[in-house]
Parts: structure tokens; C-alpha cells; sequence
């Protein structure tokens, strides 16, 4: 249940959009086809990154790149900037709870013919978008997981913090409940998590957490933490935030034992 699916809220017309680009930009004029051939091969295919970019000219990358960042209403682009401020609890690419800004799921530096349609943009976190760059690109061994397209893996996926209390300071890293998916559908996840979270960004967030949840503990006996944490994610589940880091890590801190959990949130009250 994080890094969790998305979809658009208004119906959006890409057909049409393309339409007054290609009339609307002089070095655009006669690519309509080309361009409908490439999105009609990118739906049929989930967004492939293994999809070959069409040849666009420099300046025919320029006109799309411009009228995605200028989301122009006369090419009915005024949706794009609203992206930026949907409110959905969780980062869909990465479960960081910072979200600002929007992601092109094919990059729109080699991909620039999927640069405004509504099938290749979600929203996204700063820093993940940073972190993944053009890296997804033709030669990836694998696809990413997509907000749209994979809904029903994403329905199913639940991200837990893993915690490590064997050393002086306790460790931890980003899992998920890999046992509800089948050998393949697990490399994907682990290589998504690979590509889109920004480390520094997730253990911020963490510690964050930690240290609420610690706060939130405070003063009751150490018996009863669990249950704390337990009413905690069940706010978070009713608020639909149950997605993203913190809730991970409410989870991983209910994996653990108690004597393991005592060890992380004690050094936070400290």
C-alpha cells in the first residue's frame, strides 16, 4: 500500500493536445502522425523504456519541452501545473512524502514526444526525480514500476522498514513484503526501490519518524508500545496516509521484538 497508484482526476485529451501542437508550432507542423504512432506503441506497450525515440529534431524537442513547462490552456495543458500540487499523502514513484513536482515516467530528455501526454506524467517528489534522472532508458534489465499502468502491483505492495539493532548504531533500509509477489515481480520491485529512492531522503524521513513515534511513547511502559504504534498506522490507514515512509516504518517497528524496539525509540528519548 505505498508507492502507491495514481490516476489523473480529470479526463484529459491527449489526441486533441497534440493536435493543436503540431498546428500550433511551425517545426511541429507534419509530425502528428509520427508522434500518435509513438504514444498509440507506448500505451500498447505499459511505457516501455525499450520503446524507440521517434528522431525529433532539436527544435522540434524544444516546442515540446516548452509547452510542457509553460502548460499553455490553448494546448490544453493547463492540467500540468495542477500535477504539481495533487494531493496524494506519498511520492507514487518513491513514498516520500514531499511531493511538488511532476515526473516523466519515459525521461523527456531522450523521450521528448511523451513530454506532455497524460499516460507519461505523474506526480513525483524532488528529490527521487533527481535521483532517477534519464537513467530509464532503453538498456534498463528493468521496466519501472508504473503509478498508472501497474495498479494492481502497487495495490498489493507494502513497503516496511527493515531494522538492523546488531550494531552500536541501529541500521535500516527500505523493504517490502516480498513473499505476497512471484520471483519476478520481485526483481521489479527491488530494482524500482534500486532506481527511485534517494537514500538520504528516506533515512531523513525515518529518523523523523522515529523520533515522533518516540515522543508519542514517552512516559507509557514498554509492553504497551506496540500497541501505540498499531493505533498510530491505524490513523495514518483512516486518513489514507498508510502509504509512504512513515508508515513503513511504523510497520517495520511492529516486525521487530520488543527488546529490538525498545533499542530504536529509547536513544530518541534520550
Amino acid at each position: 500500500m505505498t508507492m502507491q497508484p495514481f490516476s489523473h482526476t480529470q479526463v484529459i485529451d491527449d489526441l486533441k493536445t497534440l493536435k493543436s501542437l503540431t498546428l500550433g508550432y511551425a517545426f511541429l507542423n507534419g509530425t502528428y502522425d509520427t508522434i500518435y504512432e509513438a504514444y498509440s506503441s507506448y500505451l500498447k506497450s505499459f511505457g516501455s523504456p525499450h520503446l524507440k525515440a521517434i528522431g525529433l529534431s532539436k527544435d522540434q524537442k524544444t516546442c515540446l519541452h516548452a509547452a510542457y513547462e509553460g502548460g499553455a490552456k490553448k494546448y490544453g495543458l493547463d492540467w500540468i501545473p495542477k500535477v504539481r500540487d495533487v494531493l496524494v499523502g506519498s511520492c507514487p514513484m518513491c513514498g516520500n512524502s514531499a511531493v511538488g513536482t511532476v515526473e516523466h515516467y519515459l525521461p523527456k530528455t531522450p523521450f521528448p514526444e511523451f513530454s506532455v501526454f497524460s499516460w507519461n506524467l505523474v506526480p513525483s517528489c524532488n528529490s527521487c526525480n533527481q535521483k532517477r534522472g534519464s537513467k530509464h532508458v532503453n538498456g534498463v534489465k528493468q521496466k519501472l514500476l508504473h503509478p498508472i499502468f501497474d495498479k494492481y502491483i502497487l495495490g498489493r505492495l507494502k513497503l516496511v522498514t527493515r531494522f538492523d539493532t546488531s550494531g552500536v548504531v541501529t541500521e535500516f533500509e527500505l523493504g517490502f513484503n516480498e513473499l505476497d509477489f512471484d520471483p519476478v515481480e520481485q526483481s521489479r520491485i527491488q530494482a524500482h526501490i534500486m532506481i527511485c529512492i534517494d537514500r538520504r531522503a528516506f533515512k531523513l524521513a525515518t529518523n523523523v519518524q522515529i523520533s515522533t513515534i518516540a515522543a508519542r511513547v514517552a512516559g507509557k511502559k514498554e509492553a504497551g508500545w506496540r500497541s501505540i504504534i498499531e493505533e498510530e498506522l491505524a490513523i495514518m490507514h483512516a486518513a489514507n496516509l498508510g502509504y509512504g515512509w512513515a508508515a513503513s516504518c511504523l510497520r517495520g517497528l511492529l516486525e521487530v521484538s520488543q527488546t529490538q524496539r525498545s533499542a530504536i525509540l529509547i536513544p530518541k528519548l534520550l
